[in-house]
């Protein structure tokens, strides 16, 4: 889903960074007045995770692979917010240092794994009662990253149009391409991420009481913890 340098239309790739930026300084705002000590290593440490664990690519079909994006994972644990700021510390790294991803094309990365992902996997998965929380798991990380590629295909498809063909990839490609593969990565997305939040809570709950996460001291909804966005 990384969008490389050359391929968007100027204008697209330009909208992609104004609301980017406008992102950030919203969550850079909210994490200025709700950051605490437990919620710092938590980052830096689920950063340096989810940047190995991109690398580890399983098979499609077709001979496509795909990774885990992480950005429930990240807004699940630490809440939107700070999911965000983790996301763009890793698409930042992967497009300065690894050229995964273009510089121009930063900000409509930024918005459809870190903006989007993580809006979606963290809500989707506040949406399910806590006796459900694993499928709620699930759904979310598995929406966090279809509706990621189904902006990736809007923006190609509108970088084709307004061009007229000279960026971006004709409607017809981009969205029947984008969602098959993209359906079937959410479910491996899916299940590496249920299966990582099942692990910690059963080795670390208290992670799962983060800001992001619902609280595992009890059993309804009143154990939650309050959210940060």
């Amino acid at each position: 889903m990384h969008i490389p340098d050359g391929l968007m239309d100027p204008l697209v790739a330009a909208a992609g960074w104004i609301i980017a930026l406008s992102a950030l300084a919203v969550i850079t705002r909210r994490l200025d007045r709700r950051m605490d000590d437990r919620r710092l290593p938590l980052m830096a440490l689920l950063a340096a995770g989810v940047f190995v664990a991109q690398m580890i690519n399983f098979p499609v079909g077709g001979g496509t692979s795909g990774h885990l994006v992480g950005a429930a994972l990240a807004a699940i644990l630490l809440g939107p917010a700070a999911g965000m700021a983790v996301m763009m510390v890793i698409l930042a790294i992967q497009c300065l240092l690894f050229g995964d991803g273009g510089i121009t094309a930063l900000g409509l990365n930024f918005l459809n794994m870190g903006v989007i992902g993580c809006l979606a996997g963290y809500y989707v998965f506040r949406a399910f009662p806590v006796r459900y929380r694993n499928a709620g798991i699930f759904a979310a990380s598995w929406l966090a990253v279809f509706l990621g590629a189904a902006a990736c295909a809007a923006e190609l498809a509108a970088s084709s149009i307004i061009s007229g063909g000279d960026f971006g990839i004709a409607p017809f490609i981009a969205f029947p391409s984008m969602m098959i593969f993209y359906a079937i990565i959410g479910v491996g997305e899916a299940i590496i991420t249920t299966g990582i939040l099942a692990f910690l809570a059963h080795v670390a709950p208290g992670m799962l009481d983060m800001p992001g996460a619902r609280s595992t001291s009890g059993s309804n909804d009143k154990d939650e913890v309050a959210p940060d966005a």
